[in-house]
């Protein structure tokens, strides 16, 4: 392939990205769990830890917090959250 500069110019319209979770609720808490499992270790702390360096969107933040407090309550929803996320990956691939 080669750049032909008598071509006609085609017209090409440039969109701005979509939100990181703009695909919707149940998408975006899938997307921040398994942010959290495979990237954090299930680490909650981690997690907001990584927020407050500006490394992650701090509108995860509230979502994390709700996450720590469960994992309080309820210790078993670790364990719960990877195998959903192992679970998924088999099925669908990891890359």
């Amino acid at each position: 392939m080669s750049f032909d500069p008598n071509a006609d110019a085609a017209e090409v319209e440039v969109l701005d990205g979509a939100p990181r979770w703009s695909y919707g609720n149940l998408a975006e808490k899938f997307a921040r769990v398994q942010i959290l499992v495979t990237w954090y270790g299930g680490d909650p702390d981690r997690y907001l830890d990584a927020i407050e360096q500006g490394m992650e969107d701090r509108g995860d933040a509230e979502f994390v917090l709700d996450v720590k407090r469960r994992l309080h309550d309820d210790p078993s929803l670790g364990n719960y959250m990877r195998r959903v996320v192992t679970e998924f990956a088999s099925r669908f691939g990891s890359e």
